[in-house]
């Protein structure tokens, strides 16, 4: 990086200097090399950065080319030219004065009686010195950041060591923006534009600076050095550091990228343990779900060393994803995109589930979300489906408002007295999913007892085979009725729910009750049925909702 040319101007090599174009003051012009100019060309071999040294000797007479040299120095982002009067050049040019306040490229005038060495040798030190100092800074971090990660001592560590060596607050957030570690709680809660750092992530932007306010403090804007972590290709995590003690200088940002690489390495071991974990966990859903394993104590023991609580009774909640195309962009890579999508329903199913129960375990497996839900023995089932289904509902509302419009079918399998009784809850759940999507459509929330008869009919792979139980009067209905909204099905089905009671039935479908009566009297014209005959409605019945499963 250099030395600040403000700080070097300060130096008393340069007490009989004399600024005579550009600005110093409040600028970060950095010095990274000093050198004497023996040609007008000296631009073409310069990097940026250094102090050049020059009495226009060759080029005293030469106006047009100590312009044409002094304007490709300030392109080229040297740090300044320093200019001696000498018996070749008693004096700068004043169009040479003003180009350089037109560039706003620092001119410093030295007289004649300055010898080169006098400045080169202090400046060269100084740069030196420098360069020793950010060395033993670096090492100082690394070694600090190195007992860390060797130590194992986590990401508050990393977050407190980085404000002891920056003294400014230091926060780290998750991928999604939220605080994970921090030196003082009371800084975590900023007021950060999420999508702002998103965007610049996607512009490929190393190291950024960002506006923030604090809390309590609306009215101050603080400026945040934020560094995005990438492990394995993908953002875990930010760093923030808020300008808000002391200013940032250069030497933060190496202790920034020290923690930086802490900071990856901690990820990085979280995510093998994760993988590590998440295959025995998968390992251990799958044998619980199939019914392999030798004993119960087995199962126990080993969802002991996961941290699973079994020794409970259970409730399987099946949910499946679909119509989530538009919510993942990229169709060439739809297993990872699938994957990031269940991974944020986790999330909303963990924060969540914390108002309905507690310690639920919760698992991927396919494309779907396996969630077992404690269930207590004093409450009855049904209080406790009726509680499952509430909080469907609200997963899916969060889900929607959150991410997008995405279907989520939720199937709840039967009570499991003990983890051998996992297996059949699980099948139960299966099958709530399928035929609740086939009946009543993606979205549904259905427990397996709610199927009723519909677990024999959906047992029938073959439709036609199926369609043959169905009612000749019920077909003749439906073929009336399919230019007309199946209202009269749809009335028809209202009223034998309501068991034959037309008033409940208007008061369901939200018409007059002479509307339910109108579309009774059509309904018997059409089909001929006897509607006090309990046999032949329960024939209808049968066949109504073998047509749904048809249709």
């Amino acid at each position: 990086m250099g030395v600040l040319l403000d700080d070097l101007m300060n130096m008393s090599c340069f007490h009989s200097s004399k600024l005579v174009a550009g600005t110093i003051k409040n600028r970060d012009i950095y010095v990274e090399g000093i050198t004497i100019i023996e040609a007008p060309d000296i631009a073409n071999w310069i990097k940026g950065g250094e102090l050049l040294l020059t009495s226009f000797y060759s080029i005293d007479k030469e106006l047009d080319i100590q312009k044409s040299m002094v304007k490709k120095l300030s392109e080229k982002n040297a740090a300044a030219l320093i200019i001696k009067t000498s018996r070749f050049l008693s004096e700068i040019p004043k169009e040479i004065v003003e180009l350089g306040n037109q560039l706003d490229f620092p001119i410093i005038e030295i007289p004649g009686d300055v010898k080169y060495i006098d400045i080169m040798y202090p400046v060269m030190a100084e740069i030196f010195n420098d360069q020793v100092n950010r060395l033993n800074y670096y090492k100082d971090c690394h070694e600090k950041f190195t007992d860390i990660t060797l130590r194992m001592k986590g990401t508050p560590s990393i977050a407190q060591t980085l404000e002891e060596l920056v003294k400014n607050p230091v926060i780290i957030f998750d991928n999604e923006f939220n605080p994970i570690a921090w030196n003082d709680e009371k800084y975590k809660d900023i007021n950060i534009q999420a999508e702002n750092l998103k965007q610049l992530v996607k512009d490929n932007y190393p190291i950024y600076n960002l506006e923030i306010k604090l809390p309590n403090n609306s009215k101050s804007n603080y400026l945040m050095i934020t560094e995005p972590i990438e492990v394995l290709d993908q953002i875990k995590a930010y760093i923030g550091i808020i300008e808000l003690n002391n200013k940032i200088e250069d030497m933060c940002f190496i202790a920034l990228e020290s923690a930086a690489t802490a900071l990856r390495f901690e990820m990085l071991k979280d995510v093998a343990i994760t993988e590590v974990e998440l295959k025995y966990k998968g390992d251990l859903m799958d044998d619980l779900l199939n019914g392999r394993f030798d004993s119960i104590e087995n199962i126990y023991n080993r969802s002991n060393i996961l941290g699973w609580n079994l020794e409970r009774q259970f409730v399987v909640i099946l949910l499946y994803i679909s119509q989530y195309n538009g919510y993942i962009s990229n169709q060439k890579d739809i297993t990872e995109g699938l994957h990031q999508l269940r991974e944020r329903i986790k999330k909303i199913i963990d924060r969540i589930s914390y108002y309905y129960t507690t310690d639920h375990i919760l698992h991927n497996r396919g494309d779907n979300i396996i969630l077992l839900w404690p269930v207590d023995k004093r409450e009855e089932l049904n209080l406790t489906y009726k509680r499952i289904k509430r909080f469907g509902e609200e997963i899916k509302s969060i889900v929607t408002d959150e991410i997008g419009n995405i279907s989520i079918t939720i199937g709840i399998g039967g009570f499991a007295e003990d983890p051998t009784e996992l297996q059949g809850s699980y099948s139960e759940a299966v099958d709530a999913v399928n035929h609740g999507q086939r009946i009543f459509g993606e979205g549904s929330i259905i427990t397996f007892d709610e199927l009723g008869i519909y677990k024999l009919l959906c047992s029938y792979d073959d439709r036609d085979k199926l369609k043959e139980f169905v009612h000749p009067s019920l077909l003749k209905l439906y073929e009336y009725d399919e230019d007309k909204n199946n209202e009269l099905i749809s009335t028809l089905e209202m009223y034998l729910n309501c068991n034959l009671n037309a008033v409940k039935t208007a008061e369901e479908l939200f018409v007059h009750y002479k509307t339910v009566l109108y579309r009774l009297n059509r309904i018997k014209e059409i089909t001929n049925l006897d509607m006090e005959d309990r046999q032949k409605m329960l024939e209808i019945e049968v066949g109504l909702k073998i047509m749904r499963i048809i249709n």
